[in-house]
């Protein structure tokens, strides 16, 4: 049992001296802190006060520069009117208004500009608003102001400035004043009236989010803010005006001094808190020689139990090592070990030893349906299955995803074998409850025989691969054992793997194009492009030889973008020789689409050939089309004005809810479904359902494979939009499809076929 202290035990012995010690400690760096803290806060409020002397001066000079740019505009009608007297006598009023419309014309805050000859309002623009002005004398005005500033702008040539006031046209404003004389004799006056709402909303003092409260008066009038502020506060700027006393008022607001007073808490508390530690640490340092034993004590007896949860963790880990989480199986690394273990032990013994190798068909429609949680129920009850079988001696493995492995270490004879094989299919037989429903699983089986069929472990997985493979191609739900006919093409397929880069540094791949008719009008309206490898000594290999290993070795990333090139640099080549522009549709790997920037690569290609995306079409997989982290480059391909289709469309097992999520323009009927036309009913009625979903969602319809005048007539009578196929063209070479398009005509089938 671990030995416990309570926190009375602790400080028991602690020595009276330590106390004092600590609490004298205490005092001082506790009076440091507080002294601290007050520095630190009064140099936070300096600055902030720097801070808001610094923004009021900024916007004091701001302010300053709109309201004197705008009183100086007397300047600009004094000249006009002093250029109209020297020219004709006189102050024209349509030649004022026009200038005075010019004059003003976008800058805010202006009322009107007006002209008194000898001191009578006689001319302003603009009139509406303004009417109560014309007429105004200003020397005999009520208003001693008006009189007075009147008078004083009259014996100087200065600009003079009345207000802010009460203008006669209601509202608040500033008057700028000038004199004008003509032949040395007083004329009258020229004026500017200006609002001042619109200048401080110029100058941004409207705007709540600057960290400062303003307020601003003139000549003693307080034209926005709080008057407290020129009470309150010794931050006050003085505006710099040719004329009248304008001051601005500045404090922090509430959110700035909160600011403040939130860091200088901040500081504190990590004062506090590093007050704590350092005394703790203090603590610990003076009472270490008295607790010395007590520590040696608890850590011998903590290293004990230390020792022994070790052994347990590690015994616990070992089993982990080897188990599937999901299923509690063996996982691949035990499987791996005992079957080579096995096969030494039976290489000596002279027993036969069988490699069960099951996958689940359709398993992957358990995790799309219903979730990745319901496929782990599925995956646990097929592994409890297993288990319950009993075999004599079995390791059961789950090695990776709906695969399971069973090795039998000795096996008597192929009918025991046989036997074995149909009870564990029997196992299947049985649906799986699941979300309260019953599903029914299968599962296909290779069986690899050690040591008839390899002579080590992984000939032996891949040879029950094979056979496992080749359950499935022959229907599902079945078991096969290996023989040599599974892999006849070893070497070959070596071969090709090695040759894929050589063939790509020679330019051996070419592209041929097969046109695709529209049902219609018999026209040609696309092309497919369909790679072909000329090998400069087995000649052509058929696509159906190089292009799974292909994407197997990662090669087809580079192929595919060596094909999309050839089909830009050929669709930019037919467009010069004075060939109408036509879409040609090329086909994306899995692989490609994996690469995280295809979108801007295909981009690239194109600009690369100045070709618009309209002209190409790019096909994939139905299984590609599913997945939600292809639908970004989907989505962003589409929009950059690519046809998106879908190829082989039908012979997967995905959801038709999603098709209308999905960025796509055009699905293609697979052939296996053509080819059942007029053979198969079935058949039948999954294209009419196609094509019938397809009109719905506003798709583009195309069937492959159409061979017979009986295939291209049920698919014209049910409204197909695109056709391709030996009926009309078998893939041609590049030169063949030139002329085809040179006379693209409406084409007949197959009379007239291509």
């Amino acid at each position: 049992m671990t030995k416990t202290f309570s926190i009375t035990d602790r400080f028991a012995g602690v020595p009276p001296r330590i106390w004092i010690i600590l609490a004298c400690a205490t005092l001082l760096l506790g009076g440091l802190i507080s002294y601290l803290a007050k520095l630190y806060r009064d140099d936070l409020v300096r600055e902030t006060h720097r801070d808001t002397a610094y923004e009021l001066s900024a916007y004091a000079s701001a302010l300053s520069a709109a309201i004197e740019s705008r009183l100086l505009l007397t300047n600009g009608v004094k000249a006009f009117v002093v250029n109209e007297l020297a020219h004709g006598g006189a102050v024209s009023e349509s030649r004022f208004r026009s200038f005075a419309a010019d004059f003003m014309n976008g800058i805010p805050g202006i009322r009107n500009f007006s002209i008194y000859p000898d001191g009578i309002a006689t001319l302003i623009y603009p009139a509406e608003g303004n009417d109560n002005v014309l007429g105004m004398d200003l020397f005999h005005h009520p208003d001693p102001e008006i009189r007075s500033n009147a008078e004083r702008t009259m014996r100087t040539e200065r600009m003079t400035v009345l207000g802010p006031r009460e203008l006669t046209q209601s509202g608040l404003g500033l008057l700028s004043r000038q004199s004008v004389y003509y032949n040395d004799r007083f004329w009258g006056f020229v004026s500017a009236v200006l609002d001042i709402d619109p200048i401080l909303q110029e100058v941004d003092l409207y705007n709540g989010d600057k960290g400062i409260n303003f307020a601003v008066r003139a000549n003693s009038l307080i034209l926005m803010g709080d008057p407290q502020l020129f009470e309150e506060t010794s931050i006050i700027k003085k505006l710099e005006l040719s004329d009248g006393e304008w001051e601005m008022a500045a404090v922090p607001n509430r959110e700035k001094l909160e600011s403040v007073a939130a860091k200088s808490r901040i500081f504190q508390a990590v004062c506090a808190g590093s007050l704590l530690l350092l005394l703790y640490f203090l603590y610990v340092q003076l009472t270490q020689q008295a607790r010395l034993q007590q520590l040696v004590a608890e850590r011998t007896h903590n290293l004990e139990i230390a020792n022994k949860t070790l052994e347990s963790t590690f015994a616990q880990l070992s089993v982990a090592a080897y188990r599937d989480v999901v299923t509690g199986l063996n996982n691949r690394t035990y499987f791996n070990e005992q079957l080579e273990q096995k096969i030494e032990s039976n290489r000596q013994s002279g027993d036969t030893l069988a490699l069960l190798y099951l996958d689940l068909d359709h398993f992957k429609m358990i995790n799309d349906s219903y979730g990745h949680l319901y496929g782990d129920m599925m995956l646990r009850e097929v592994g409890k299955r297993l288990v319950e079988l009993s075999l004599p001696e079995a390791e059961i493995s789950r090695i990776g995803g709906d695969e399971f492995t069973v090795i039998l270490p000795r096996i008597a004879n192929m009918e025991q074998l046989r036997q074995i094989a149909h009870q564990v299919r029997e196992l299947f037989q049985t649906p799986f409850p699941l979300r309260d429903t019953e599903h029914f699983m299968t599962t296909s089986i290779g069986i690899a025989l050690f040591p008839m069929h390899a002579q080590n472990s992984a000939d032996l997985i891949r040879n029950a691969d094979l056979a496992m493979y080749r359950a499935k191609d022959e229907g599902k739900n079945l078991f096969r054992i290996y023989d040599v006919s599974l892999n006849p093409n070893a070497e070959e397929t070596m071969e090709i793997k090695n040759s894929l880069r050589v063939a790509l540094d020679k330019d051996e791949f070419m592209v041929y194009y097969q046109p695709q008719i529209e049902v219609r009008s018999g026209k040609i309206v696309g092309l497919e492009a369909l790679i072909r490898w000329k090998h400069t000594k087995r000649g052509m290999i058929p696509p159906s030889s190089f292009i799974p290993i292909a994407e197997e070795t990662g090669m087809i990333v580079p192929i595919g973008e060596r094909v999309l090139r050839l089909v830009c640099a050929q669709s930019r080549a037919w467009q010069q020789a004075g060939l109408p522009p036509i879409r040609i549709a090329v086909n994306l790997s899995a692989r490609q689409f994996a690469q995280k920037n295809l979108p801007a690569r295909i981009g690239a290609i194109l600009d690369e050939y100045d070709l618009d995306p309209r002209h190409i079409e790019l096909e994939i997989t139905e299984n590609l089309a599913m997945k939600e982290d292809m639908q970004p480059a989907l989505h962003t391909l589409r929009d950059r004005g690519f046809t998106i289709s879908i190829d082989d469309f039908g012979t997967q097992y995905s959801s038709l809810n999603y098709l209308k999520l999905l960025p796509v323009d055009k699905i293609k009927i697979d052939r296996s479904f053509v080819s059942g036309i007029a053979r198969e009913r079935k058949d039948e009625a999954i294209i009419v359902a196609m094509l019938l979903i397809a009109r719905r969602l506003n798709l583009t319809v195309i069937a492959e494979g159409v061979e017979t005048s009986e295939q291209l007539a049920f698919l014209e009578e049910n409204e197909c939009h695109e056709i391709q196929g030996f009926i009309f063209s078998k893939p041609r070479p590049a030169e063949q499809i030139a002329d085809l398009l040179a006379r693209n005509v409406s084409l007949e089938a197959p009379t007239r076929g291509l």
